[in-house]
């Protein structure tokens, strides 16, 4: 690596790679292979892509922890770099000990540190807990100490595996804006996230890794949506085989059947992915017997067995919807989809007065680019908080 520049921050990798040696006559493992881009002042860059496509690898080179194994890499400017945030704080030091620490480490004095201090622990939200000492705080606590003070010290290349788990919704908010302050100055910032809209709100460029090489480098926005679209294709090809045994298909009397069963988007395409708050609907084709009518039963579960929505609707065998084959069609409209992220099936089972006639179920997934904090609601209602002033 060159040694840092005075006057301008740069990082060049050209045809990197790092190989891992496996052993017992195996070929060695390519986490990065043949890499090349360019980081100039002031971008926020994101690295997204699947588990061990080689982003934290790639990360540990930028950082000088690991060393390549071929290609080249000049890193102009000094980087810090946080995998795990709040793992560097001394347990046993105060708060206000640890900012001093990190600030000499950081290469400011102690004078520059303690001008700082102010803004840092006002920023970390920590009050009078920052003359405690930091075995006593909570894991978010330590995370937002950890944050505000080297964002605070203002590193000149700063990166962040998974940046903005560091606390509430407002204090990410809070974070991005002081991360986007940073690279006005000139900073460069390096982000990876497996939250697609944390990437798009904080990155001005964002690269996927995949399988040790560049798949896509452009704007945030354009390779986030191509990544998610692979993700998504390559998803239900094993969500139908892991779950087949849940793709039942019955017709249990004569005469009776369900010959289509689909989730479908506000466009009326067959969809197997639905992303929260989007309109869809779900619609089947029905065949029975001509002149009798039935009783249809549409239940929606979460795969682990959450019962969300069981809905009922009655047919006489003279209704209009039915042709002269027999058969109609159901569409249930759902409206935008109040569902929070998960795997689901909807069921839709035929009754007649002789029982069970026919059944059928779809499995499909809902995608929730921005899930709430906290916990895991299954539903998503839109809402709006307003304040207003009382008279």
């Amino acid at each position: 690596m060159s040694p840092a520049s005075p006057t301008s921050l740069a990082i060049r990798a050209e045809d990197l790679c790092k190989h891992y040696a496996l052993g017992h006559g195996q070929p060695p493992k390519k986490a990065i292979d043949g890499v090349t881009f360019r980081i100039g002042e002031g971008e926020r860059v994101g690295f997204i892509g699947r588990n061990g496509a080689g982003k934290t690898t790639l990360l540990q080179m930028l950082a000088g922890i690991a060393e390549p194994s071929g290609g080249i890499l000049h890193v102009d400017g000094k980087v810090t770099a946080i995998f795990t945030l709040g793992m560097g704080l001394r347990e046993d030091l105060t708060g206000l000990e640890n900012i001093f620490v990190e600030g000499e480490l950081m290469g400011r004095t102690r004078e520059q540190t303690q001008a700082l201090v102010d803004e840092i622990v006002a920023f970390a939200e920590l009050g009078a807990f920052i003359d405690r000492p930091v075995r006593t705080y909570s894991t978010g606590m330590k995370a937002r100490l950890a944050f505000s003070t080297i964002v605070h010290i203002e590193p000149e290349i700063l990166i962040i595996d998974e940046a903005l788990s560091v606390g509430d919704v407002k204090f990410g908010a809070k974070a991005t804006a002081k991360m986007r302050e940073l690279t006005r100055k000139g900073r460069i910032l390096i982000v990876v996230s497996h939250s697609m809209g944390a990437i798009e709100d904080m990155c001005s460029r964002c690269l996927w890794i995949d399988e040790g090489r560049i798949r896509l480098d452009g704007p945030p926005s354009e390779v986030t949506r191509a990544y998610l679209d692979e993700v998504r294709r390559a998803d239900e090809a094993k969500l139908s085989e892991r779950f087949r045994h849940q793709l039942v298909n019955e017709s249990l009397l004569p005469g009776w059947s369900i010959d289509a069963a689909e989730m479908q988007s506000a466009e009326g395409l067959v969809v197997q992915h639905v992303v929260t708050g989007d309109s869809c609907a779900f619609s089947a084709r029905v065949r029975a017997p001509a002149g009798e009518g039935f009783q249809a039963v549409l239940g929606l579960h979460r795969l682990d067995g959450l019962a969300v929505l069981e809905t009922t609707c009655r047919f006489d065998g003279q209704s209009a919807a039915m042709c002269a084959s027999g058969e109609r069609r159901l569409h249930l409209d759902f409206g935008r989809l109040p569902l929070n992220y998960g795997l689901y099936k909807a069921q839709l089972e035929i009754r007649t007065d002789a029982g069970p006639a026919a059944r059928r179920a779809v499995l499909f997934e809902v995608v929730n680019p921005r899930p709430p904090r906290g916990g895991r609601p299954v539903l998503v209602y839109p809402s709006t908080l307003t304040v207003t002033k009382t008279s």
